[in-house]
C-alpha cells in the first residue's frame, strides 16, 4: 500500500500525464513525460498537487539519469511494478 497520501497523489498525477501523452498518440518516453509534467506544473495552482508534480518530475529525472535497460517501470495502484520495454523487432533473445 501507499506510505502516504502524497505518494498516492504523485502516482495519480504521473498516471494522468501518461494518459494524456497516450491520447495524443505521441511518443511515450521519460523525456516526453517530464515535459508533460512540467507543462502541468506551470498551470497548477493547488499546493499539494504542485508538490506531487515536483515529486513526479524528480522520479522521472532520476530515471533519465540512471536508465534501466531501455524500459520504463511504472507502479500501479496496487504497488505492482509493470516494466515496458522498447521492442525494436530484433528479437534480442526474447522468447514468446
Amino acid at each position: 500500500m501507499y506510505r502516504s497520501d502524497e505518494e498516492r497523489l504523485t502516482d495519480i498525477i504521473m498516471g494522468d500525464a501518461i494518459l494524456q501523452l497516450l491520447k495524443k498518440s505521441g511518443p511515450l518516453s521519460p523525456r516526453a513525460l517530464l515535459d508533460k509534467l512540467r507543462g502541468m506544473a506551470s498551470i497548477e495552482r493547488d499546493p499539494p498537487r504542485q508538490q506531487a508534480l515536483s515529486r513526479a518530475m524528480s522520479e522521472v529525472m532520476n530515471h533519465i539519469e540512471t536508465p534501466q535497460s531501455n524500459g520504463v517501470a511504472i507502479k500501479n495502484t496496487d504497488n505492482v511494478t509493470h516494466i515496458f520495454r522498447n521492442r525494436d523487432g530484433s528479437g534480442n533473445g526474447t522468447k514468446h
